[in-house]
């Protein structure tokens, strides 16, 4: 379960810290105001990369032990973090940019020793010079692809979301534990961020944010991949990383072809022109995703091909997919929009009113998160002391800031103690060694309960309107499709896993939707306590044990 409380701790941390980062955005200076180039027509807060750090770096400290690979690439991603803050407040020069990712790549790959695996061209081995030039140029170019890649709502967190998903299913295959945790929490932490990045955005994780993903996601494809007692294809990495990869060489291509620099701005990347096609920007994001999931079971089929049918399968999905970019702009065709959630919302409510559906749903969605959180708590007789450390600490903390009552530090504390506090329940939940089968099915009904109440509170508000988000698409992917890969993830890594994710992802909405509402609080701050005090009790009083 270490796996899945890494997860679920990065991702609660970012997107407990995510609103109160968002409103000291303007005062510390890391907003996005609208230019020619972008899409949005409002400033928004540019604070998605340090929420995400945090999340890494607290979950790490608690989970991860710190080998060199580990400690490499936090090096790494500390200076693009503190490049890459600079530059969302001062907009710095490519040249300042280049040499802050130089000195982070350097780190990364000097104390990390993340290099490209043994390179045989001809039957014969290049020298190992050559191989470290290899991983140099990469991992410099994945991450600037990636920031290049971040020009849509959600666009660069969805795609990075889905390669650190296979990547973590290749490290778990290669017996790496600390790399398939350390993915685990740059995933969590990336999810915890896309829950504000989604199509409209409140926030963009900025330079700082899509340069720390793109050396992640190259570092640790690398790690995952690479090494002579790995049986997986050297070349996997270009499989996965291949839309971001795509993206800048034709971007790069096309401007040298011009006679431009480089690194000139325009609006040639893959998501430009499918919006120039007359694609919406949900469709765009959509259909970027899709690529980005045939890339990621390409990638998974092909694991053991040999690097030349790798490379040559990339080859292939280039050409098809700059193919029918060109073929589209020529014939005009257009993926149609989807209309039918909104006759669906007017079927509901001319069924029920919507003030008795308003009432109904919020007393539901309570009702089953109470129930779940008292049953999981007296079920779990044994807690670790370690756990009952942190609810004190926990309860401690919220003592001291309510007498001391700085209002706005007891809000996000408040709240960033209650995501916690679901992720603990949802925890406790999925490691009672012996379950009874009824006790299943009543946590699962709670759950079902829950998200289908606050499912049609948001159908049918008159300030929402229910669209198939490309958030939901990716977590529908990592839950369904992933562990069903065949003899992949339920050998390699814990059957409890993907429910888990599905439990703490429904009970972070609903708990979240509560705050909204006319319940106010109260019933999260209730199952706050609960939670807290019955933690500590267990732990160190053996109260109910």
């Amino acid at each position: 379960m270490q796996l899945f409380l890494a997860f679920v701790l990065a991702l609660s941390v970012t997107a407990a810290l995510i609103p109160l980062l968002e409103r000291w955005a303007p005062a510390i200076g890391l907003t996005d105001v609208p230019g020619p180039r972008k899409v949005h027509t409002a400033a928004v807060p540019r604070v998605g990369g340090l929420a995400m750090a945090a999340g890494v770096l607290a979950a790490t400290a608690l989970t991860v032990q710190f080998t060199p690979p580990v400690r490499g690439l936090l090096l790494g991603l500390a200076v693009l973090l503190a490049f890459g803050l600079w530059d969302d407040r001062a907009t710095l020069g490519y040249r300042t940019k280049f040499a802050g990712q130089i000195i982070a790549v350097a780190l990364c790959m000097a104390v990390g020793r993340v290099h490209v695996g043994m390179v045989v061209v001809g039957g014969i081995e290049v020298p190992a010079a050559v191989s470290m030039l290899l991983t140099f140029v990469f991992l410099l170019g994945i991450t600037n692809a990636v920031n290049l890649a971040d020009g849509l709502d959600g666009l660069a967190g969805g795609m990075v979301l889905l390669c650190l998903c296979a990547i973590a299913l290749f490290a778990a295959i290669n017996g790496q534990r600390s790399i398939t945790i350390l993915t685990l929490i740059e995933a969590g932490a990336v999810l915890g961020f896309l829950r504000f990045n989604t199509h409209p955005a409140r926030i963009f994780m900025g330079d700082s944010g899509s340069q720390m993903l793109g050396l992640s996601v190259g570092a640790l494809a690398l790690l995952a991949t690479q090494g002579e007692s790995s049986a997986l294809s050297a070349a996997l990495p270009l499989l996965l990383l291949g839309l971001p990869i795509l993206d800048t060489l034709t971007v790069m291509l096309t401007r040298l072809r011009a006679r431009r620099s480089p690194f000139s701005a325009d609006r040639n990347h893959l998501h430009h022109r499918l919006l120039a096609l007359g694609f919406t920007h949900r469709e765009a994001v959509i259909l970027l995703y899709l690529a980005q999931v045939g890339l990621v079971l390409l990638a998974y089929f092909m694991r053991f091909e040999s690097d030349w049918e790798v490379v040559a399968a990339f080859g292939v999905f280039a050409a098809s997919v700059l193919g029918l970019l060109r073929w589209a702009a020529r014939s005009g065709w257009r993926l149609g929009q989807m209309e039918h959630a909104t006759a669906v919302r007017r079927c509901i409510s001319a069924i029920a009113p919507a003030a008795w559906l308003t009432g109904a749903t919020a007393a539901l969605m309570a009702l089953g998160v109470i129930v779940y959180a008292t049953t999981v708590l007296a079920a779990r007789a044994h807690v670790g002391r370690d756990l009952g450390i942190m609810c004190l600490g926990m309860l401690a903390l919220l003592l001291l800031l309510g007498s001391w009552r700085p209002e706005r530090a007891l809000q996000w504390f408040e709240r960033a103690a209650i995501y916690v506090s679901v992720v603990l329940l949802v925890y406790l939940d999925q490691t009672i060694p012996y379950k009874p089968q009824l006790l299943t099915t009543l946590w699962w009904t709670c759950i079902g309960i829950t998200g289908i109440a606050a499912l049609v509170r948001y159908w049918t508000s008159p300030a929402h309107r229910f669209e198939l988000t490309t958030l939901y698409l990716i977590v529908v992917f990592i839950a369904l499709v992933l562990p069903n890969l065949p003899g992949s993830v339920q050998s390699q890594l814990p059957a409890v896993l993907p429910g888990g994710i599905a439990k703490a992802v429904i009970l972070l909405y609903v708990v979240e939707m509560l705050f909204t509402i006319h319940l106010k609080p109260m019933i999260p701050r209730l199952i706050l306590v609960l939670t807290l005090t019955t933690i500590a009790a267990r732990a160190f009083l053996g109260i109910g044990t």
